[in-house]
Protein backbone atom coordinates (compact mmCIF):
# COMPACT_ATOMS: atom_id res chain seq x y z
CA UNK A 1 0.00 0.00 0.00
CA UNK A 2 1.08 3.81 -0.86
CA UNK A 3 1.68 6.30 1.56
CA UNK A 4 -0.93 8.12 -0.82
CA UNK A 5 -3.31 5.40 -0.26
CA UNK A 6 -2.39 5.85 3.47
CA UNK A 7 -2.74 9.56 3.40
CA UNK A 8 -6.82 8.69 2.08
CA UNK A 9 -7.48 5.94 4.31
CA UNK A 10 -6.89 7.75 7.51
CA UNK A 11 -8.10 10.77 6.42
CA UNK A 12 -11.40 9.04 5.59
CA UNK A 13 -11.65 7.35 9.23
CA UNK A 14 -10.51 10.37 10.89
CA UNK A 15 -13.71 12.24 9.50
CA UNK A 16 -15.67 9.33 11.03
CA UNK A 17 -14.03 9.52 14.20
CA UNK A 18 -13.96 13.54 14.31
CA UNK A 19 -17.93 12.66 14.04
CA UNK A 20 -17.88 9.93 16.92
CA UNK A 21 -16.28 12.60 18.69
CA UNK A 22 -19.05 15.34 18.34
CA UNK A 23 -21.67 11.90 19.66
CA UNK A 24 -20.31 11.85 22.63
CA UNK A 25 -20.48 15.57 23.20
CA UNK A 26 -24.08 16.90 24.19
CA UNK A 27 -26.34 15.81 21.20
CA UNK A 28 -27.62 19.54 20.56
CA UNK A 29 -28.88 20.03 16.75
CA UNK A 30 -25.49 21.51 15.36
CA UNK A 31 -23.41 19.01 16.54
CA UNK A 32 -25.71 16.05 15.61
CA UNK A 33 -26.04 17.33 11.79
CA UNK A 34 -22.05 18.21 11.85
CA UNK A 35 -21.73 14.40 12.63
CA UNK A 36 -23.63 12.77 10.50
CA UNK A 37 -22.08 15.34 7.64
CA UNK A 38 -18.50 14.04 8.71
CA UNK A 39 -19.57 10.50 8.43
CA UNK A 40 -21.28 10.69 4.71
CA UNK A 41 -18.28 12.30 4.11
CA UNK A 42 -15.88 9.84 5.38
CA UNK A 43 -17.61 7.43 3.63
CA UNK A 44 -17.39 8.88 0.28
CA UNK A 45 -13.78 9.40 0.59
CA UNK A 46 -13.15 5.98 1.03
CA UNK A 47 -15.58 5.41 -1.62
CA UNK A 48 -13.68 7.11 -3.80
CA UNK A 49 -10.13 4.93 -2.34
CA UNK A 50 -12.32 2.12 -3.50
CA UNK A 51 -13.13 2.72 -7.17
CA UNK A 52 -9.95 4.38 -7.97
CA UNK A 53 -8.10 1.07 -6.57
CA UNK A 54 -10.64 -0.77 -8.15
CA UNK A 55 -11.72 -2.65 -4.88
CA UNK A 56 -15.36 -1.72 -5.47
CA UNK A 57 -15.69 -5.19 -6.97
CA UNK A 58 -14.96 -6.43 -3.82
CA UNK A 59 -17.71 -4.65 -2.50
CA UNK A 60 -19.81 -3.70 -5.49
CA UNK A 61 -23.14 -2.82 -3.14
CA UNK A 62 -21.18 -0.14 -1.67
CA UNK A 63 -21.25 1.85 -4.71
CA UNK A 64 -24.99 1.32 -4.76
CA UNK A 65 -25.19 3.32 -1.69
CA UNK A 66 -23.43 6.47 -2.69
CA UNK A 67 -26.43 8.30 -4.54
CA UNK A 68 -28.25 7.44 -1.28
CA UNK A 69 -25.26 9.15 0.66
CA UNK A 70 -25.21 11.99 -1.66
CA UNK A 71 -28.60 12.90 -1.35
CA UNK A 72 -28.54 13.02 2.18
CA UNK A 73 -25.78 14.91 2.59
CA UNK A 74 -27.33 17.85 1.10
CA UNK A 75 -30.09 18.72 3.13
CA UNK A 76 -27.68 18.20 6.12
CA UNK A 77 -25.22 20.86 4.96
CA UNK A 78 -28.33 23.11 4.34
CA UNK A 79 -29.09 22.71 7.89
CA UNK A 80 -26.13 23.15 9.20
CA UNK A 81 -25.42 26.21 7.67
CA UNK A 82 -28.79 27.70 8.78
CA UNK A 83 -27.83 26.69 12.31
CA UNK A 84 -24.79 28.47 12.48
CA UNK A 85 -26.61 31.68 11.52
CA UNK A 86 -29.01 31.16 14.24
CA UNK A 87 -32.20 30.18 11.61
CA UNK A 88 -32.45 26.65 12.14
CA UNK A 89 -32.57 24.88 15.80
CA UNK A 90 -34.77 21.27 15.31
CA UNK A 91 -36.27 19.69 12.49
CA UNK A 92 -39.44 20.51 11.64
CA UNK A 93 -42.11 18.59 9.63
CA UNK A 94 -42.03 20.36 6.71
CA UNK A 95 -37.96 19.66 6.44
CA UNK A 96 -39.33 16.13 4.73
CA UNK A 97 -40.00 18.05 1.60
CA UNK A 98 -35.87 18.39 1.73
CA UNK A 99 -35.77 14.09 1.71
CA UNK A 100 -38.22 13.73 -1.37
CA UNK A 101 -35.12 13.41 -3.99
CA UNK A 102 -33.47 10.87 -1.68
CA UNK A 103 -36.73 8.75 -1.19
CA UNK A 104 -37.36 8.70 -4.98
CA UNK A 105 -34.06 7.30 -5.79
CA UNK A 106 -33.94 5.27 -2.93
CA UNK A 107 -37.08 2.85 -4.31
CA UNK A 108 -35.30 3.44 -7.86
CA UNK A 109 -32.29 1.53 -6.59
CA UNK A 110 -33.96 -0.74 -4.67
CA UNK A 111 -33.69 -3.50 -7.14
CA UNK A 112 -29.76 -2.79 -7.44
CA UNK A 113 -29.64 -3.72 -3.81
CA UNK A 114 -31.21 -6.81 -4.35
CA UNK A 115 -29.49 -8.24 -7.08
CA UNK A 116 -26.63 -10.85 -6.21
CA UNK A 117 -23.01 -9.30 -6.03
CA UNK A 118 -21.86 -10.64 -9.09
CA UNK A 119 -24.75 -8.76 -11.08
CA UNK A 120 -23.66 -5.50 -9.20
CA UNK A 121 -20.33 -5.79 -10.28
CA UNK A 122 -21.37 -6.48 -14.43
CA UNK A 123 -23.82 -3.66 -13.57
CA UNK A 124 -20.53 -1.26 -11.97
CA UNK A 125 -18.35 -2.38 -15.01
CA UNK A 126 -20.80 -1.22 -17.60
CA UNK A 127 -21.07 1.61 -15.76
CA UNK A 128 -17.97 2.48 -15.36
CA UNK A 129 -16.51 1.14 -18.50
CA UNK A 130 -19.53 1.17 -21.25
CA UNK A 131 -22.68 3.26 -22.69
CA UNK A 132 -25.21 1.41 -20.73
CA UNK A 133 -27.72 1.97 -17.85
CA UNK A 134 -28.90 5.93 -19.10
CA UNK A 135 -31.32 6.08 -16.46
CA UNK A 136 -28.83 4.98 -13.29
CA UNK A 137 -26.11 7.26 -15.11
CA UNK A 138 -28.80 9.76 -14.79
CA UNK A 139 -29.93 9.05 -11.45
CA UNK A 140 -26.12 9.04 -10.01
CA UNK A 141 -24.90 12.40 -11.91
CA UNK A 142 -28.37 14.23 -10.94
CA UNK A 143 -27.42 12.81 -6.65
CA UNK A 144 -23.71 14.05 -6.79
CA UNK A 145 -24.30 17.28 -7.59
CA UNK A 146 -27.42 18.20 -5.47
CA UNK A 147 -25.19 19.37 -2.49
CA UNK A 148 -23.65 22.05 -4.87
CA UNK A 149 -27.05 23.11 -5.23
CA UNK A 150 -28.02 22.78 -1.49
CA UNK A 151 -24.78 24.87 0.27
CA UNK A 152 -24.26 27.55 -2.37
CA UNK A 153 -27.33 29.94 -1.29
CA UNK A 154 -26.80 29.73 2.74
CA UNK A 155 -23.44 30.30 1.89
CA UNK A 156 -23.83 33.49 0.37
CA UNK A 157 -26.58 34.24 3.37
CA UNK A 158 -23.42 33.63 5.93
CA UNK A 159 -21.36 35.53 4.17
CA UNK A 160 -23.46 38.42 3.90
CA UNK A 161 -24.54 38.26 7.55
CA UNK A 162 -20.70 38.52 8.64
CA UNK A 163 -20.42 41.81 10.34
CA UNK A 164 -16.66 43.95 9.55
CA UNK A 165 -14.90 43.65 12.32
CA UNK A 166 -15.51 40.39 13.73
CA UNK A 167 -12.46 38.45 14.82
CA UNK A 168 -14.47 35.03 13.35
CA UNK A 169 -14.87 36.82 9.84
CA UNK A 170 -12.23 35.26 8.34
CA UNK A 171 -11.68 32.19 9.98
CA UNK A 172 -15.58 31.25 9.23
CA UNK A 173 -14.61 32.30 5.22
CA UNK A 174 -11.85 30.01 5.31
CA UNK A 175 -14.10 27.16 7.22
CA UNK A 176 -16.40 27.37 4.12
CA UNK A 177 -13.98 27.70 1.55
CA UNK A 178 -12.44 24.49 2.69
CA UNK A 179 -15.88 22.76 3.37
CA UNK A 180 -17.02 23.67 -0.32
CA UNK A 181 -13.69 22.74 -1.92
CA UNK A 182 -14.00 19.44 -0.14
CA UNK A 183 -17.49 18.90 -1.19
CA UNK A 184 -17.12 19.89 -4.77
CA UNK A 185 -14.07 18.23 -5.01
CA UNK A 186 -15.71 15.03 -3.92
CA UNK A 187 -18.69 14.97 -5.95
CA UNK A 188 -16.98 15.72 -9.20
CA UNK A 189 -14.57 13.36 -8.17
CA UNK A 190 -17.34 10.03 -7.69
CA UNK A 191 -19.42 11.94 -10.51
CA UNK A 192 -16.11 11.86 -12.38
CA UNK A 193 -15.58 8.00 -12.01
CA UNK A 194 -16.98 7.36 -15.50
CA UNK A 195 -15.33 9.65 -17.44
CA UNK A 196 -12.07 10.27 -15.57
CA UNK A 197 -8.69 8.06 -15.67
CA UNK A 198 -8.17 6.10 -12.73
CA UNK A 199 -4.57 7.85 -11.75
CA UNK A 200 -6.62 11.13 -11.86
CA UNK A 201 -9.21 9.74 -9.67
CA UNK A 202 -6.45 8.89 -7.37
CA UNK A 203 -4.73 12.46 -7.51
CA UNK A 204 -8.30 14.06 -6.80
CA UNK A 205 -8.73 11.88 -3.84
CA UNK A 206 -5.62 12.52 -2.07
CA UNK A 207 -6.63 16.48 -2.56
CA UNK A 208 -9.69 15.65 -0.89
CA UNK A 209 -7.86 13.74 1.72
CA UNK A 210 -5.84 16.46 2.59
CA UNK A 211 -9.13 19.01 2.58
CA UNK A 212 -10.30 16.89 5.44
CA UNK A 213 -6.57 16.96 7.62
CA UNK A 214 -7.44 20.50 7.16
CA UNK A 215 -10.43 20.79 8.58
CA UNK A 216 -9.53 18.92 11.55
CA UNK A 217 -6.77 20.89 11.84
CA UNK A 218 -8.85 24.43 11.71
CA UNK A 219 -11.06 22.78 13.64
CA UNK A 220 -8.15 21.90 16.46
CA UNK A 221 -7.09 25.31 16.35
CA UNK A 222 -10.12 27.24 16.75
CA UNK A 223 -12.60 24.53 18.31
CA UNK A 224 -15.52 26.56 18.39
CA UNK A 225 -15.46 27.79 14.88
CA UNK A 226 -17.12 24.35 13.40
CA UNK A 227 -19.98 23.90 15.78
CA UNK A 228 -20.77 27.65 16.99
CA UNK A 229 -19.27 29.72 14.00
CA UNK A 230 -17.08 31.44 16.69
CA UNK A 231 -13.71 32.11 17.68
CA UNK A 232 -12.01 32.95 20.73
CA UNK A 233 -11.73 37.00 20.77
CA UNK A 234 -8.18 38.34 21.37
CA UNK A 235 -7.94 41.78 21.97
CA UNK A 236 -4.40 44.09 23.25
CA UNK A 237 -6.36 46.71 24.91
CA UNK A 238 -5.60 47.83 27.78
CA UNK A 239 -6.46 51.61 27.82
CA UNK A 240 -9.26 52.66 30.34
CA UNK A 241 -11.39 49.63 29.40
CA UNK A 242 -10.15 46.04 29.34
CA UNK A 243 -12.87 45.69 26.78
CA UNK A 244 -11.63 48.00 24.39
CA UNK A 245 -10.64 45.78 20.75
CA UNK A 246 -13.07 42.92 21.77
CA UNK A 247 -15.71 41.80 20.02
CA UNK A 248 -18.18 41.58 23.23
CA UNK A 249 -20.88 40.10 20.56
CA UNK A 250 -18.89 36.65 20.26
CA UNK A 251 -17.54 36.49 23.25
CA UNK A 252 -20.67 36.60 25.00
CA UNK A 253 -21.72 33.75 22.39
CA UNK A 254 -18.97 31.73 23.29
CA UNK A 255 -19.84 32.36 27.23
CA UNK A 256 -23.25 31.35 26.43
CA UNK A 257 -22.37 28.19 24.66
CA UNK A 258 -19.38 26.93 26.85
CA UNK A 259 -22.18 27.81 29.97
CA UNK A 260 -25.07 26.60 28.60
CA UNK A 261 -24.29 23.98 26.29
CA UNK A 262 -20.58 22.58 26.89
CA UNK A 263 -21.11 23.05 30.90
CA UNK A 264 -18.49 23.79 32.30
CA UNK A 265 -19.86 25.07 35.14
CA UNK A 266 -19.67 21.34 35.95
CA UNK A 267 -16.19 21.65 37.21
CA UNK A 268 -15.04 22.17 40.51
CA UNK A 269 -11.88 23.61 39.87
CA UNK A 270 -13.16 25.85 37.26
CA UNK A 271 -11.62 29.34 37.85
CA UNK A 272 -11.65 32.87 36.23
CA UNK A 273 -7.85 32.14 35.03
CA UNK A 274 -8.82 29.06 33.60
CA UNK A 275 -12.09 30.41 31.85
CA UNK A 276 -10.06 33.33 30.56
CA UNK A 277 -7.75 30.90 28.83
CA UNK A 278 -10.43 28.85 26.83
CA UNK A 279 -11.98 32.20 25.95
CA UNK A 280 -8.86 33.32 24.85
CA UNK A 281 -9.22 37.02 26.78
CA UNK A 282 -7.58 37.94 30.11
CA UNK A 283 -8.48 37.73 33.59
CA UNK A 284 -9.09 41.43 33.82
CA UNK A 285 -11.12 41.50 30.68
CA UNK A 286 -13.34 38.48 31.70
CA UNK A 287 -13.98 40.09 34.80
CA UNK A 288 -14.78 43.38 33.57
CA UNK A 289 -17.04 41.73 30.76
CA UNK A 290 -19.17 39.73 33.58
CA UNK A 291 -19.19 42.91 36.25
CA UNK A 292 -20.85 45.28 32.92
CA UNK A 293 -22.92 42.63 31.25
CA UNK A 294 -24.08 40.22 33.96
CA UNK A 295 -23.59 42.46 36.63
CA UNK A 296 -22.52 39.67 38.48
CA UNK A 297 -18.65 38.53 39.73
CA UNK A 298 -16.51 35.11 38.45
CA UNK A 299 -18.13 33.32 41.50
CA UNK A 300 -21.75 34.70 41.29
CA UNK A 301 -21.64 33.95 37.64
CA UNK A 302 -20.71 30.54 37.56
CA UNK A 303 -23.24 29.66 40.71
CA UNK A 304 -26.09 31.14 38.95
CA UNK A 305 -25.80 28.10 36.48
CA UNK A 306 -24.78 25.54 38.89
CA UNK A 307 -27.93 26.20 41.11
CA UNK A 308 -30.77 26.66 38.30
CA UNK A 309 -29.06 23.09 37.43
CA UNK A 310 -29.52 22.02 40.90
CA UNK A 311 -33.10 23.14 41.00
CA UNK A 312 -33.72 21.33 37.93
CA UNK A 313 -32.05 17.71 39.34
CA UNK A 314 -34.00 18.76 42.98
CA UNK A 315 -37.49 18.45 40.79
CA UNK A 316 -36.76 16.26 37.85
CA UNK A 317 -35.05 13.40 40.51
CA UNK A 318 -36.42 13.05 43.80
CA UNK A 319 -34.31 9.64 44.57
CA UNK A 320 -31.43 11.79 43.92
CA UNK A 321 -29.79 13.34 47.29
CA UNK A 322 -28.90 16.62 47.57
CA UNK A 323 -25.10 15.79 48.20
CA UNK A 324 -25.07 14.10 45.09
CA UNK A 325 -26.47 17.03 43.66
CA UNK A 326 -24.09 19.44 44.77
CA UNK A 327 -21.39 17.45 43.63
CA UNK A 328 -22.91 16.98 40.34
CA UNK A 329 -23.58 20.52 39.79
CA UNK A 330 -19.73 21.60 40.23
CA UNK A 331 -19.57 22.49 44.09
CA UNK A 332 -17.05 21.08 46.13
CA UNK A 333 -18.95 20.44 49.34
CA UNK A 334 -21.93 20.52 50.87
CA UNK A 335 -21.84 23.57 52.88
CA UNK A 336 -20.44 25.70 49.78
CA UNK A 337 -24.04 24.57 47.64
CA UNK A 338 -26.09 25.01 50.87
CA UNK A 339 -24.90 28.53 51.39
CA UNK A 340 -25.26 29.66 47.60
CA UNK A 341 -28.37 27.98 47.24
CA UNK A 342 -29.82 29.93 50.01
CA UNK A 343 -28.63 33.06 48.95
CA UNK A 344 -29.76 32.59 45.57
CA UNK A 345 -33.37 31.26 45.99
CA UNK A 346 -34.08 31.91 49.81
CA UNK A 347 -34.74 28.76 50.57
CA UNK A 348 -32.69 25.75 51.18
CA UNK A 349 -32.25 22.60 49.05
CA UNK A 350 -34.61 20.29 50.58
CA UNK A 351 -36.75 23.33 51.70
CA UNK A 352 -37.06 23.75 47.37
CA UNK A 353 -37.41 20.09 46.94
CA UNK A 354 -40.57 19.96 49.35
CA UNK A 355 -42.66 23.29 48.19
CA UNK A 356 -41.87 21.44 44.79
CA UNK A 357 -43.67 18.41 45.72
CA UNK A 358 -46.44 20.09 47.70
CA UNK A 359 -47.10 22.13 44.63
CA UNK A 360 -47.47 19.23 42.40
Amino acid sequence: MSVVDLIIIFASGLSVVMALGLLVRPLYFRNVVLAVILALMGFLTFSLYLLYSQKMYDFPILFFFLVPVDLTLGPFLYFYVLSLTGDKEILNRHDILHFIPLLLAGFYMIPYFLHTPNMQRQILYELMNENKHIMLRTVFSGGVFLPVIYIAAPLIRIILKLKKGNPAEKKIILLFSILCIWLIAGIVGIGGTITMSLPVLKILNLFVSLVILCFYLLGQRYPYLLQYGTVNVSGQSYSKSYLNGLDLESLGKQLDTIMSQERLYCDEDLTLPRLSRVLGVTSHQLSQFLNQHYNKNFNNFVNSYRIEQAKKLLTDEPNMNTLAIALDVGFNSYSAFHAAFRKAVRLSPAGFRKKHIKQN
